[in-house]
């Protein structure tokens, strides 16, 4: 059963066809020995998009939750292999690295929706500590300390701000409020969400980059602090079967 509805499962087939060949070609290229160690580390951030965008997709589509796991995994070998190829780089050449793996806030968007994805699919501590230290950037920005800190970073270093305070600053709002304070804090994120991205509108552009409107930093809040979504489970952009999910679905 679709979860989004703005679009039909034909798109949504459609998307996730695309990124699957997407993936198998850029793999095919990656191995083919053709390529140069930069070029590679630039094809393992790309894999990686495609397989964040496969996932958004097979959730609109309504894809059961339990069978895109296997593609969690698939996205961190992706991250190690985009690692490896930095560490490969000879040392003239390290400074290409830089703006794959800095701190960005499109980056920031990204690593917090695999997180979440890894978090409510229950992949375990071992899992998300690995994504962590390929992430890494410690100490650089409050908001993902704070939640890399409870996601088993103990000894990680922690930022005295946010860096993306335009964009984060209410999300930020809600791991520092009271327990109490959180469900009414969330929910003034999620409505503010779509104003903060933008108000993008891709469903309305003829270029097939839509993909859901979902806030999947939301979804990993709540489901790591143990917050009371009862106020905000409908809204059309909380993925409330991504934070419900159980092992037995």
């Amino acid at each position: 059963m679709l979860r989004d509805n703005l679009q039909d499962k034909s798109y949504f087939d459609e998307a996730v066809e695309f990124y699957e060949e997407s993936i198998v070609e850029d793999i095919e290229e990656l191995k083919s020995g053709k390529l140069t160690k930069v070029v590679s580390m630039r094809f393992c951030f790309g894999l990686i998009i495609h397989a964040m965008n496969l996932l958004n997709n097979k959730y609109s589509r309504g894809d059961k939750l339990g069978g895109i796991k296997p593609l969690l995994q698939d996205v961190l070998t992706y991250r190690k292999w985009q690692n490896d190829y930095a560490n490969a780089l000879p040392e003239q050449e390290q400074a290409e690295r830089i703006s794959w793996e800095e701190m960005r806030e499109d980056y920031l968007e990204q690593n917090l929706k695999w997180l979440s994805f890894a978090y409510c699919l229950d992949m375990g501590e071992e899992y998300y500590l690995k994504a962590l230290e390929f992430i890494g950037n410690q100490g650089q920005d409050a908001l993902f300390d704070k939640i890399s800190v409870k996601l088993g970073d103990s000894g990680r270093d922690i930022a005295s701000d946010i860096l993306f305070k335009k964009r984060f600053s209410k999300l930020y709002k809600v791991i520092e409020g009271s327990p109490e304070q959180r469900p009414s804090l969330a929910n003034d994120y999620i409505e503010s969400w779509y104003n903060l991205i933008g108000r993008p509108d891709y469903h309305l552009m003829d270029n097939d980059a839509y993909d859901g409107y979902w806030c999947w930093e939301i979804a990993l809040v709540v489901k790591l602090f143990n917050i009371d979504d009862s106020s905000f489970i409908d809204h059309p952009y909380y993925p409330k079967d991504l934070v419900h999910w159980q092992d037995n679905q």
